[in-house]
Formats: C-alpha cells, structure tokens, sequence
C-alpha cells in the first residue's frame, strides 16, 4: 500500500527518532490491518496556486493508493511579526522581516524561553500577518481537491482544521482572532469535502493545548505528540481502509 502524505513541518522535525514519528505509527497500524508493507512518501506542502499541479506531479510519480492531504493551521492562523514587517515597512521592514524569521528558524533561539516571551510581547502589542488569508486557503484547498479527486484510483483522506482548539499559549486578543480564523476553515473544509464527496478526518488533536506534547519551539510536536497525533491517524486510516474494502477499493471517486 502507497501513501502521499501532504503534510507540514511537523513530520520532518529535528530529534524525532524516525520509526516514533506520526506517519510511522499510521504504517504499522495499517500494514497489521491489511497484512501487507506500507510505505509512505512525504512532501511538505504550502498552499500556491500551481499546488494543484505539482501535486498531481507527484501522483503521477509515486503511484499512490491514498493521498493523506493535511491542512496546516499555520498557514492561516500563526500571526508572524517579522512577515508583518516585512510587508508593511518597505525595504527596512524587510530587513528587520528577514532577521526576525531567521530567527524563529535557529533551532537554540526559537528554543529559548525569553525569546517565547519577546514574541509573545511582539504579537500581542505590534500583531502579526498570517502567511496567507482563510479565503485563499479555502480555495487553494478546494483545487487541490478537485485535482486529486480526478485520478479514480486514488483515494483520498483530508486532515481538516480542528475548529474549537484553545491556545492560552497566545495574547487574549490573538486568541479571539484565531478562533474565529480556525472555525471559518474548519467549516469551510467541511462544506468543499462534503460537496465533493470527499473522506474527512476533523476533530482535535488533543483536547485542550498540552505543552507538554510540544517541542521546545512551543510550535512542532515532541515525541508524545507524535505518538499522540499518529495514534489518531492510525485508528481513523484502519477504519477507513476497512471501509474500502468493504465498499470494494475499486470505487471510482470523481468530482
């Protein structure tokens, strides 16, 4: 069995063993299921307008009997200071953009408390520009889709955004923004999947925000989450596969 695992930075995160990462745990869960190898190709995705292409690029590529798309709160919901000065201050925003998110890339600064509580204090009194707005990753979603949804041998699980996630992690006005961000995706994911017929995973992670399944980061999963986080996909993928084979995997899914 061949999967095309869409996912984020959370799968290919520094000093994670590789057979206790989240898709590890869905393989074996699968492979027991189904009594034959699973392998799983990863590809971390950013919403774009030839996504749908290079996704398909990849189908055609690798084969896969399930795309496993996830849809990444971060790419709509993480308020980012350096992004919001780069784009509003000009060339000097830019500069003080570009080292701000070097910053938050340097595994012994992003690490660190003081800088946790510097960004903090920046998101909470200069604010923060998402990467990209709901409406746009809605719409890019919903190509990627209908893209994916062509090719009827190829089944597809989407992993929606987990409306009603509480993250006191973050300044109370972000909050407010956030949830409202989280629940306009989760709701629109639900509305192109169910209007598509497509496979829906939704519902939280984990039932409030647990610091202690994140990494040093306050943003990737650590260990447990990993085992938490593929835990879930696994109960939900062996259900799924046995749904398949039920219904009999060579049910064309077109949209």
């Amino acid at each position: 069995m061949q999967i095309l695992r869409l996912a984020n930075s959370n799968d290919f995160t520094r000093d994670i063993p590789d057979d206790r990462r989240a898709y590890r745990v869905v393989e074996r869960a699968l492979a027991e299921a189904s009594g034959e190898p699973v392998e799983t190709v990863r590809k971390v995705i950013w919403p774009a307008d030839d996504l749908p292409d290079i996704i398909e690029r990849w189908i055609h590529q690798h084969q896969p009997d399930i795309v496993f798309l996830m849809v990444n709160p971060y790419w709509f919901n993480y308020e980012s200071v350096p992004l919001k000065l780069q784009r509003t201050l000009g060339p000097i925003g830019r500069l003080f953009g570009d080292v701000g998110l070097r910053a938050a890339d340097t595994p012994w600064l992003a690490h660190n408390a003081i800088f946790r509580k510097v960004r903090y204090f920046a998101q909470a009194t200069i604010g923060g520009e998402c990467p990209f707005t709901t409406a746009y990753v809605l719409e890019n979603m919903e190509a990627v889709i209908r893209r994916i949804l062509r090719h009827e041998d190829v089944h597809l699980v989407v992993r929606t955004s987990q409306g009603g996630k509480e993250r006191p992690d973050l300044p109370a006005r972000v909050q407010k923004r956030h949830q409202v961000r989280r629940v306009e995706v989760a709701e629109g994911m639900e509305l192109i999947c169910d209007a598509l017929n497509g496979t829906r995973m939704a519902g939280n992670t984990f039932r409030r925000f647990d610091p202690e399944v994140r990494s040093g980061d306050g943003l990737h999963r650590n260990v447990d989450g990993h085992l938490a986080t593929g835990t879930k996909e696994a109960d939900f993928m062996v259900a799924y596969w046995k749904s398949l084979q039920e219904a009999g995997s060579s049910t064309p899914r077109t949209a």
